[in-house]
């Protein structure tokens, strides 16, 4: 996981919530959003507290405060923080609010609600299922409040920030999520409003870079079909290397299915599976030696079970 500057999430949040606001779609942050309890051991907050500006005049309802918090808002610290300045890539568009109680699935939850509701469905479980269950673990009468853009042209996933509240009683913890693209990336990601990154990155990544994880290790899909990996999505032609090393075993197997893609036996019992890529990187051929970083291939779009262009590694 990655932190980012305090002072610029903080910002961006506030900024990012005073757009499309209209006087009958008021846009609600508690301040147990900004704030963390001492007392809750699920507190992702610690060490010292600065005072955040206001949001340029955008009106910001909060509840389950007292006056004085109307005009200061207390955010937590570690005690080093580095200033990073917001990025201007995330632009300004239309947002939408959404509350639902979950009853069933969430997918189920939001049909009817909006066109294309399995999309805005498959978005919200990718920004929740880092902090819990979104396919089992959810309870009837949990809440999601979700901010989402209208037009996601330059962004896949809609979701702008998203808060949860489980039901009295569960054993899940409450979170809120925001996404920011820090100085530096390539693309924006979500992050805790302590500056922590909510998705959790391997140590060794077999990527250049990715916008999204598209789809995670034991995901339900259609059919009952367990997904057997992590998607990474991707520019087509990204490159693609062994995190690891080892021999490669196999090329091209089950081609209709997977796509161009390699195996290659890290040792210990364990190998790395690259599948649906663009190509096979030359000399990748069954016997030879990788060592870590060495080029298998590039991201594609191949293999029938692939959609778009992604890594399934």
């Amino acid at each position: 996981m990655r932190t980012i500057s305090k002072i610029a999430l903080v910002t961006a949040v506030i900024l990012m919530i005073g757009c499309g606001k209209t006087d009958e779609d008021v846009i609600i942050i508690r301040a147990s959003d900004l704030e963390s309890n001492p007392k809750d051991e699920n507190s992702r907050s610690t060490g010292e507290s600065i005072d955040v500006p206001p949001g340029n005049g955008e009106e910001i309802v909060i509840e389950d405060k007292p006056e004085e918090i109307m005009s200061e808002v207390e955010v937590h610290l570690p005690d080093t923080v580095e200033i990073v300045e917001m990025s201007p890539e995330i632009p300004e568009g239309p947002r939408n609010r959404l509350a639902i109680e979950v009853n069933g699935s969430i997918y189920g939850s939001l049909s009817g609600l909006l066109e294309n509701s399995d999309v805005l469905g498959a978005h919200i479980v990718r920004c929740m299922w880092w902090d819990t269950n979104p396919w089992d673990g959810m309870s009837a009468g949990d809440s999601i409040i979700v901010l989402f853009d209208a037009d996601y042209t330059t962004r896949e996933n809609q979701v702008v920030a998203l808060k949860y509240i489980p039901h009295t009683g569960t054993q899940n913890h409450p979170f809120s999520i925001y996404v920011f693209h820090k100085t530096g990336d390539n693309y924006p990601s979500f992050y805790y409003a302590d500056g922590m990154e909510s998705t959790m990155l391997l140590d060794n990544l077999p990527i250049a870079t990715f916008e999204e994880i598209t789809g995670v290790f034991g995901e339900r899909r259609a059919g009952g079909r367990i997904h057997a990996g992590v998607d990474f999505k991707a520019p087509a032609g990204t490159p693609v290397w062994t995190a690891h090393g080892g021999v490669v075993t196999r090329v091209n197997w089950n081609y209709a299915y997977n796509g161009n893609c390699v195996e290659v036996d890290i040792g210990n019992g364990h190998k790395e599976i690259f599948l649906h890529m663009q190509n096979v990187a030359p000399g990748i051929v069954p016997g030879v030696i990788l060592r870590r970083g060495d080029v298998v291939g590039s991201v594609g779009n191949t293999g029938r079970t692939s959609t778009a262009a992604h890594l399934h590694y």
